[in-house]
């Protein structure tokens, strides 16, 4: 391992490191986005173009007059209290907080602890995963117990945890369910579609089909190339390992009582999930759109969130009260009240967050940068596979150095969408193409939130393991999670399948 720690990956991931760390916090890199806006309205203030399919002229407004002055200081509260994202996030995550707290999250996660050797492999891709339906939950909880699942079957405990670590971290773009991150991303690509189509509505479910697909997709491939490649060459058994002190809870299957307990909050969940499809489904449905009668969109796409919630509370409070961790109703406050104090630094960056998306909306800046930049794509015929691939990739780069995928998102939709949007291609599928880069190289940057506890869990099993012992490892995967995906989107473009309900990838 020290040629690989001393060689071109090292000295590459070294350097990330150095840049990354000379980064300001995401709150002053987008305040200094917001001041810049604001600043350059005045500069290129009367500059225009002209909306595709309209004859309508668009030109910059500048704010560095009285009536901008006047706009900044009446819109910047509302300007924060309406960014999407910010009401759909802290919903979602009072009830999948609540959930997790109760326990009924880690007891589907510790469900890896009774699945037998032969599956234990795509147990760990699917239910890596399907994690980050507790949003970043998963990236804490899985690795650790991936490893210790590795570690009592006299298997390389430290492969086991990089396992359980890309499952979760680079597996963002895969789910069975609809996740905080759906939620999360579809609110910020809601509000840059609306830049070029004030009509338009982007929908937690925008990505839902291209994301079943994947967890079978990648889970195949994953599990062939870590039987055949990884396990054979990267996962040994070392002496060392026998004196590791591993926490008792992770080598400790789930109870009679947690089991039954799970099973019970998932029927009950599911069943009002299931529920509220049927009042979908059926013809003059009550959940179907009052208007148009259609599923797509409808009262049950619209109120997803306040379903979201429903879901997470029933299975939180049904294993609680079965276990014992929920003995009252101030429990679920209490653990809703814990949940949303994990959340303060989001609420803090949300601000200079909102204010440079609405600014940058505001001044017409935005949506003549994506018209100009889509006639110059369109003039030099670059419209089809290689801008996607081209997206993909500047979302890679870009989260070598900003770990958040929303704020990376929240930087570069308010741009890309529309201009997507111009050359004919749905804001669903530009999301797409982004979160395909932003998940896959999750588990590759040293940068990643979660990438020092990773080191931390390393070290029980082994005290000199190294940032270059991790990385030689994530990286191999970070590379195949990005080769499936990109060959799953062309398939995707190819055959013309849609990416999620009333989700097409063309306009």
């Amino acid at each position: 391992m020290a040629k690989s720690e001393n060689g071109i990956l090292s000295r590459f991931v070294g350097w990330i490191e150095r840049v990354g760390n000379k980064l300001p916090h995401i709150f002053w890199i987008f305040l200094f986005f917001w001041l810049l806006v604001i600043v350059l309205s005045g500069v290129l203030a009367g500059v225009s173009a002209v909306a595709p399919g309209s004859n309508e002229k668009i030109e910059i407004m500048s704010l560095l007059n009285r009536k901008g002055l006047d706009w900044i200081l009446s819109n910047m509260v509302g300007n924060f209290t309406k960014f999407p994202p910010l009401g759909l996030v802290l919903v979602m995550m009072m009830a999948a907080g609540f959930a997790e707290r109760a326990g009924f999250i880690p007891a589907i996660m510790k469900t890896l602890t009774t699945v037998p050797d032969k599956l234990m492999i795509p147990a760990i891709f699917i239910i890596g995963m399907c994690s980050n339906l507790a949003s970043d939950a998963g990236t804490v909880i899985i690795p650790p117990l991936t490893a210790a699942l590795f570690y009592a079957r006299k298997k390389d405990p430290i492969f086991g945890l990089i396992l359980g670590y890309v499952a979760a971290a680079s597996g963002f773009t895969a789910n069975l369910f609809i996740a905080g991150t759906d939620v999360l991303l579809a609110g910020i690509t809601n509000t840059s579609a609306r830049i070029a189509d004030p009509s338009y509505n982007v929908y937690p479910t925008a990505n839902y089909f291209f994301m079943i697909a994947s967890v079978f997709v990648v889970t195949i491939v994953g599990t062939v190339f870590t039987i055949k490649f990884a396990m054979p060459r990267l996962a040994r058994w070392d002496p060392e390992y026998e004196h590791a002190q591993v926490p008792h809870e992770y080598l400790t299957p789930l109870t009679e009582r947690e089991l039954s307990s799970m099973k019970k909050a998932g029927l009950a969940a599911f069943g009002f999930f299931l529920l509220m499809f049927l009042l979908t489904l059926i013809p003059g449905g009550p959940l179907r759109d009052p208007v148009k009668n259609t599923i797509v969109p409808s009262i049950f796409l619209r109120g997803m969130i306040p379903i979201l919630f429903v879901f997470f509370v029933i299975a939180g409070w049904v294993y609680g009260k079965n276990v014992g961790t929920v003995k009252k109703p101030t429990d679920m406050i209490n653990y809703m009240v814990e949940s949303m104090k994990t959340m303060a630094s989001y609420i803090v960056v949300m601000l200079p967050i909102a204010n440079f998306t609405y600014t940058f909306t505001h001044t017409n800046m935005a949506s003549i940068l994506a018209i100009k930049l889509a006639h110059i794509l369109e003039v030099a015929n670059f419209t089809g596979v290689g801008l996607f691939v081209s997206i993909v990739i500047i979302s890679t780069f870009v989260n070598l150095f900003l770990s958040s995928g929303s704020t990376k998102w929240a930087f570069l939709a308010p741009v890309i969408v529309p201009m997507m949007y111009y050359l004919g291609y749905t804001p669903e599928w530009t999301q797409l193409l982004y979160r395909i880069g932003d998940s896959s190289t999750n588990s590759f940057t040293p940068l990643f939130t979660y990438f020092p506890i990773i080191l931390g869990f390393a070290s029980v099993y082994k005290k000199d393991v190294g940032v270059g012992t991790i990385i030689s490892r994530t990286f191999i995967y970070s590379l195949l999670f990005l080769v499936t995906w990109t060959a799953m989107i062309l398939v995707w473009f190819y055959l013309g399948l849609p990416l999620g309900p009333g989700a097409p990838i063309r306009l």
